[in-house]
């Protein structure tokens, strides 16, 4: 009896079959294991919450030099303002990585949905003040800065900048400002019907409620909230240099109540 050998199959086709196996098997597993890795921006270790209200979450963010910010998710708009320069790299799910330099009082718009990591490539450490709005926003779009990436700017007449304040960021709820304080100077704060987050961006500025009269000198990172209604106040630079100021105007709604954690000073405590 005649015995017909075995077909056998070429290595290269047995190869490809193998991997093909491998990643209809691994493949979903290990992108499971990416998202099981996303945690929300709220759980990440170097975003401190210090204010909590309705319309805002306020977070200090601290990272050292060749630290990492872990990969997290944004589920809230949310605008980042640089307290310094920093070189970084930018890692995003499924994208090259990005090297960024940001620059002191950089405004940026971190979409609701973005979902990202952030190594700290220089030798300082990485400081900012992240809000996240936790009202939707709507028609966002750039004034004199690009705050949204890729965006076109509606800047206003520049000699508007004379004034000291610029616009930045802009929408139906909120918008973003940064006024730039010469030495010796003041700014007035008036009384508004929105409410108002007022952050310093350097140091060297002095806050004065009129209505509660406390003074408070402020450090860079430093802020104050002030609900719809109240004011006016004003700003002082006694430095000789100048110092910058970031203000966030805040539609009022009713009922709105601050909750602010331990050592984090209300506006209208008294300060020494």
């Amino acid at each position: 009896m005649m015995i017909r050998p075995r077909a056998v199959m070429p290595l290269e086709p047995q190869l490809k079959a193998i991997i093909r196996t491998l990643l209809l098997v691994y493949l979903p597993l290990g992108l499971a294991a990416q998202t099981d890795n996303i945690i929300p921006l709220s759980s990440e270790p170097h975003h401190h919450l210090a204010l909590h209200n309705e319309y805002l979450n306020v977070y200090r963010v601290e990272v050292g030099a060749h630290d990492s910010v872990l990969l997290h998710r944004h589920d809230f708009d949310a605008i980042s303002i640089m307290l310094n320069d920093a070189e970084v790299t930018v890692y995003t799910p499924g994208k090259p990585e990005v090297h960024r330099k940001l620059t002191a009082g950089q405004v940026r718009l971190q979409a609701r949905g973005y979902i990202h990591s952030t190594k700290i490539d220089g030798d300082s450490t990485y400081r900012n003040i992240t809000v996240e709005l936790l009202t939707p926003q709507s028609e966002q779009h750039n004034l004199c800065f690009p705050v949204i990436p890729d965006k076109p700017l509606h800047c206003p007449d520049p000699k508007s900048s004379k004034s000291g304040k610029q616009i930045q960021f802009e929408s139906n709820e909120s918008s973003v400002s940064i006024v730039t304080l010469p030495p010796h100077q003041k700014s007035s704060v008036a009384r508004s019907a929105s409410s108002q987050l007022v952050i310093a961006l350097d140091d060297g500025s002095a806050w004065h409620d009129h209505e509660t009269h406390p003074k408070r000198t402020l450090h860079s990172g430093d802020f104050l909230w002030m609900d719809a209604g109240k004011g006016p106040a004003s700003l002082q630079n006694s430095g000789e240099r100048d110092v910058h100021i970031a203000i966030f105007a805040i539609k009022p709604s009713p009922h709105s109540e601050a909750v602010f954690p331990v050592g984090v000073d209300h506006p209208t405590s008294k300060h020494n």
